[in-house]
């Protein structure tokens, strides 16, 4: 069978267990299930009594070996033994009978066993019998780990997990799913629209951190015990690639050719090399991955710390801008979150049941890409010199847009003597021009109304739910901050003024954008005429 039917069949497996436990529960509910008659449920309890030594051995991988004696229950029925394993050969005697032994390959000394569920099916003639259980770590950080034996049904404790484990498998695909979609979203504006967007290293980070997680949960060992070692490479190679990506994260965010983003080019080929000599020693069989990780964690410790650090920093410089603000919120949101998380795995070795972690990743995941996909259309659809609406937006809007409803006003605008003021005083006159103008538009124009920049010196606006006066108080109030500022400035190089012109939708034969626009347009030229008739006289 293919590695690819192998999965299908353990996902239908997973289903079809999770429906049969649905269904068992229903039936033997003692509260109105189809069956009313009161049977047992299976149980499984923790066993409570284990005696454990450490001794020194030189053969082994860490030289210690675990033990740990205990002596099964008399009790239970349809019994098991079961405990999970982080990483270490595992022997398991009954009686002093060896009935289970897993241990890495001898000729490697640097592959790993992964972390696994020792899940032995024990007989009637079991029961009170000794049981002990050798452990030998493979690396130091799992000398210590506490382990915990269960004996009964398998049921239960597969529900327990399930329940323990389920929310944060669910994160896990939702940022790896997340994750690839940022990047398809970086690879399409890169391609077609030529902008460089920090999603895609977002992305990397999403899937990492979703590998990372699911990797490491006791339910995808359980579901999946032919690739435990599969997902203890993937969890390593997680955590050494993630430094990388969160340092290329804050160098295309930072400044351009600023002191932050040289420093990360610098921590981003550190963390290369880094990288490389890792696998390299892993592959000449002198260090294994998993013990080269903790200085990839302390890395993104420190990266998560400097971007906190640097957030306060910049905070104060944006403290007016929505923007920033929801993502200052949710920088710290994440980055807190993954400071719990690099410090629970540094003291206990182990990421599992942090659940508000989770979800500030994946609150940071969204908030972001939400907010770098509105600065991307920012970029593509937003004028440098005034903020508004530029030229593609205006002609996408005008050869598609259909009024909806007949209480809608187009209005155009015609800044006079731009050229002359660029001839004249020069092109940065001429900016201060346009950027004055627009700001008198965003001024006259009730918000929530469309203005854009659509040429030169030509500047549209759509009105929504308007009438006539409206309009004319729209002009009145722009001649009125137009005259205001020519007298403030009557001795200034340059004198602002402009040529309106506007069209209703019951002006026109149809309620297309273009009609309007057409209308308008030959209206503000009228009106330029009369108003350079009226300077010449």
């Amino acid at each position: 069978m293919t590695k690819k039917y192998t999965y299908l069949v353990h996902i239908a497996l997973f289903l079809a267990t999770m429906i049969l436990l649905c269904l068992g529960f229903f039936l033997e509910s003692p509260n109105g299930g189809l069956i009313t008659e009161q049977r047992a449920m299976p149980t499984c309890k923790e066993v409570q009594e284990v005696a454990e030594e450490t001794r020194s051995d030189a053969a082994a991988p860490q030289g210690v070996t675990r033990e740990f004696h205990f002596t099964l229950d008399n009790n239970l029925t349809e019994k098991q033994l079961m405990f999970y394993v982080i990483n270490s050969n595992t022997k398991v005697y009954i009686n002093g009978e060896l009935v289970f032994d897993k241990h890495r390959s001898e000729t490697n000394k640097v592959s790993a066993t992964g972390c696994y569920w020792v899940n032995l099916t024990l007989l009637r003639a079991d029961n009170g019998k000794e049981v002990t259980v050798e452990l030998q770590p493979l690396y130091a950080a799992t000398v210590k780990r506490a382990v915990t034996f269960y004996e009964g049904s398998q049921y239960p404790l597969f529900w327990k997990i399930l329940k323990q484990d389920a929310v944060f498998c669910f994160f896990g695909i939702f940022l790896i799913l997340f994750g690839i979609i940022y990047l398809g979203i970086s690879f399409y504006y890169c391609v077609k629209m030529r902008i460089r967007l920090n999603l895609s290293s977002l992305g990397m980070v999403s899937v990492l951190v979703g590998c990372w997680k699911i990797s490491d949960t006791y339910l995808i060992t359980w579901l999946l015990p032919a690739h435990v070692r599969f997902f203890s490479y993937l969890s390593s190679i997680a955590i050494l690639l993630l430094p990388f990506f969160v340092a290329m994260y804050i160098n295309i965010s930072a400044r351009p050719h600023s002191t932050i983003q040289r420093a990360m080019y610098g921590l981003m080929i550190g963390n290369a090399v880094l990288v490389a000599i890792a696998g390299l020693l892993h592959l000449l069989r002198i260090t294994a991955l998993r013990e080269s990780q903790g200085m990839f964690v302390y890395l993104i410790l420190a990266e998560a710390t400097f971007l906190i650090v640097l957030e306060f920093v910049v905070y104060p410089r944006h403290r007016n801008d929505m923007r920033h603000k929801l993502f200052m919120a949710s920088v710290i949101c994440l980055m807190l979150s993954i400071l719990l998380d690099v410090l629970c795995f540094l003291i206990w070795h182990s990421s599992n049941l942090l659940f508000f972690t989770m979800i500030g990743i994946a609150v940071y995941i969204v908030a972001i890409g939400i907010l770098t996909l509105r600065n991307a259309q920012d970029k593509l659809f937003r004028d440098k010199a005034t903020g508004l609406y530029n030229r593609n937006k205006c002609n996408e809007l005008i050869h598609m847009g259909i009024a909806p409803d007949d209480r809608l006003c187009f209005m155009m605008f015609d800044l006079n003597g731009l050229k002359k003021t660029n001839d004249n005083c020069g092109h940065d006159a001429g900016d201060q021009m346009i950027a004055k103008f627009a700001e008198v538009l965003r001024n006259s124009i009730p918000a929530g109304n469309f203005i854009g920049r659509s040429g030169g010196d030509e500047f549209i606006s759509i009105i929504y739910n308007t009438d006539e006066e409206r309009v004319k108080k729209i002009i009145a109030d722009m001649r009125e901050q137009i005259t205001a500022f020519n007298q403030e400035n009557e001795h200034g190089a340059w004198q602002l003024g402009a040529a309106v012109g506007y069209a209703f939708v019951n002006e026109v034969g149809s309620r297309s954008y273009m009609a309007l626009y057409e209308l308008a347009d030959k209206r503000m030229y009228e009106n330029k005429r009369a108003m350079k008739a009226v300077r010449t006289e």
